[in-house]
This record gives C-alpha cells, sequence and structure tokens, in this order.
C-alpha cells in the first residue's frame, strides 16, 4: 500500500526531470555565458565568443569570413536567450506541479502539513538540483552538462530518500492508512491533468537542446575547417 504514497512523493522527478522516452540528444560541453561572452568547452575542445565577435577556439584566434561571423553571432544570441529562459521555465513548472499538489492536499487532506511539509522539502531540493545543471546569478548563466544529464537519475534519487524518511520516522503523522484512498485518488487525478503539460515540457526541453548541439557542432566543424584550409 505504500506505493500510492511512493507515487505522489517521486512525481516530481519522475514527470518533470525525465521523459518516457529520452531524448536523443545528450550534451556533452559546459556552457558559460557572461557579458563579455559565450564559452562553451569540455576536454576536446574550448570556444569562446566574445560579445564584439572575437572567436578563439583551442586558444587560437580565428578569423572568420562574413557568413561564419554571421552565424556565431546568431549562435551566440540563441544561447543567451535560451538558457536562461530555459530554467526559469523548469522553475515555474515545478512551482506549478507543487501548488496543483498542495491545492488537492488541502481539498481533499484537511490540508495535511506533513504531507505538504514533505512535498516543499521535495521542491526545494529539485530546485537545487536544477540549479546545479543551469542558473542564471549575477549576471552569469553556467550550463553543465553532467548534471544536466543526471536530472532524471539525481532527481529519483532524492525523491526516495525522502520516501524512506517518511516512511521510516513520521508515518503515522500522515495518518496514512486513513487517508489510503485519497492519496490513491490524488496520484491517480493528478498525474493525469499534469500528464500533457509534462510531455510537452519535456518535448520543449528536447527541441531547445537538439537546436543548440546542432548548431554548436555545425560551427565547430566549421572552425575546425578554417584551420585545416589554411
Amino acid at each position: 500500500m505504500l506505493k500510492y504514497l511512493l507515487l505522489i512523493v517521486l512525481f516530481f522527478p519522475v514527470s518533470v526531470f525525465a521523459a518516457k522516452k529520452e531524448c536523443g540528444v545528450k550534451p556533452s560541453y559546459n556552457i558559460t555565458i557572461s557579458k563579455e561572452s559565450v564559452h562553451i568547452f569540455n576536454k576536446k575542445n574550448d570556444l569562446t565568443i566574445t560579445q564584439n565577435g572575437r572567436v578563439i577556439l583551442n586558444e587560437k584566434l580565428v578569423t572568420l569570413n562574413p557568413s561564419l561571423q554571421k552565424e556565431l553571432i546568431q549562435f551566440q544570441h540563441v544561447l543567451r536567450q535560451q538558457l536562461p529562459l530555459l530554467e526559469l521555465q523548469s522553475v515555474n513548472l515545478l512551482t506549478e506541479v507543487k501548488e496543483a499538489f498542495e491545492k488537492v492536499i488541502k481539498n481533499q487532506l484537511s490540508d495535511d502539513n506533513e504531507l505538504k511539509g514533505e512535498l516543499n522539502k521535495l521542491y526545494k531540493r529539485l530546485v537545487q538540483l536544477l540549479h546545479t545543471a543551469i542558473i542564471t546569478e549575477n549576471g552569469y548563466t553556467r550550463f553543465s552538462y553532467q548534471n544536466f544529464n543526471n536530472l532524471k537519475k539525481d532527481g529519483e534519487d532524492i525523491g526516495q530518500r525522502i520516501f524512506y524518511n517518511v516512511v521510516g520516522g513520521s508515518i503515522l503523522h500522515f495518518n496514512f492508512f486513513k487517508n489510503l484512498a485519497a492519496i490513491k485518488q490524488i496520484s491517480k487525478n493528478e498525474w493525469k491533468a499534469q500528464k500533457p503539460k509534462l510531455k510537452a515540457f519535456d518535448a520543449h526541453i528536447c527541441s531547445v537542446i537538439t537546436d543548440i548541439d546542432k548548431q554548436y557542432t555545425l560551427i565547430l566543424t566549421q572552425l575546425n575547417n578554417q584551420f585545416t584550409s589554411k
């Protein structure tokens, strides 16, 4: 019977951070955006695009033809716009889902403070987890590809830890057996209500990351070709 509580406690990481169908593209580079530049890097390549249009690839200044320079200006604009927006949209969705569950808990479980407290704890930890992958603060946007690619697994781990804490320490405070039917119905109804929105957001994230990756791969190929043609 505990599986019904598990459905609620694991709802955020399972549905918000992970599509049922994995995105075909997984980034393999970090991105740091400041007022002065966009920096994209991993162990293999290190690309800096400055605000005034200078391009440095693997510590070498690159002279661009007009067409490629235009591409890089546009790519820089996309990153500056899309990554902070993706972070904001993700936090907003987490907040929206949390508030939807709080409303149902209030209506159906007499505003169960213990359950609300665990959901708030989960929400805060998942926002913190999100911000290890993508965050904008103090004029900088940072994207960590390893943390981004691990959001599903790490989110599930957080949910499971909170679940076991609930079961081990305070399950009686939830009036669990008394509220079993209501908890089961919350899980069923809220998943049904939230599923279309969550699936659409999963697809949106995948689309943004796929577009960024395609543009970056093409630009990197063109920049390397300029070096080899000299």
